[in-house]
């Protein structure tokens, strides 16, 4: 395993986690932060899949055949109901058209909480865990690199909860986001 990057060392909670990967920082009032609001919350699916090709393209660049198959952080099934699609699912299926990986959804939101964006990093993971299941109990994980694509990292939280799921069938998770806060 390489050495642990600034957005890596973020995930200290997770075992084993192969790799930490950020398309962009996240600055206020950028590019990338008009798209991803045009993606969540203006109905813009084709921008979550456009940036998902780029961003494939670019990590193909350094990784090949890294990963068995991408999923992506699930959202409520409530919230996919009124938003009309989940916007991770959107990247991770750019990102798997461009690097020619299976993308897989495995995952599943069981508790649909209110809105993190107000929330520390304990109380992010207070109000995240247990929430992910795998969709259905699945040996095949067992040695699996799985990369796991979320749209932003802020505090980790949520990708930490996600993950322990797919650790726990024995799977190889790396993440990758289109953007990341700094802490």
């Amino acid at each position: 395993m390489d050495q642990p990057n600034q957005l890596h060392r973020r995930f200290f909670d997770i075992p084993n986690l192969q790799y930490a990967m950020t398309y962009t920082w996240f600055q206020k009032g950028s590019v990338i932060q008009h798209f991803l609001h045009q993606l969540k919350y203006e109905g813009n699916e084709a921008i979550g899949v456009l940036l998902g090709e780029k961003y494939g393209e670019e990590l193909s660049s350094y990784f090949h055949n890294e990963w068995d198959l991408i999923t992506a952080v699930p959202i409520h099934f409530k919230k996919e109901r009124k938003r009309g699609y989940n916007q991770s699912h959107c990247i991770a299926r750019g990102m798997s058209k461009s690097m020619h990986i299976p993308f897989v959804p495995l995952l599943v939101k069981s508790v649909n909480r209110k809105s993190q964006t107000k929330k520390h990093r304990i109380e992010r993971f207070d109000n995240v865990e247990s929430t992910f299941h795998l969709k259905r109990p699945l040996h095949k994980l067992e040695g699996k690199k799985i990369l796991l694509v979320d749209d932003v990292v802020t505090t980790g939280a949520t990708l930490q909860a996600s993950s322990i799921p797919l650790q726990k069938a024995g799977a190889i998770v790396s993440i990758a986001t289109i953007s990341a806060t700094r802490n």
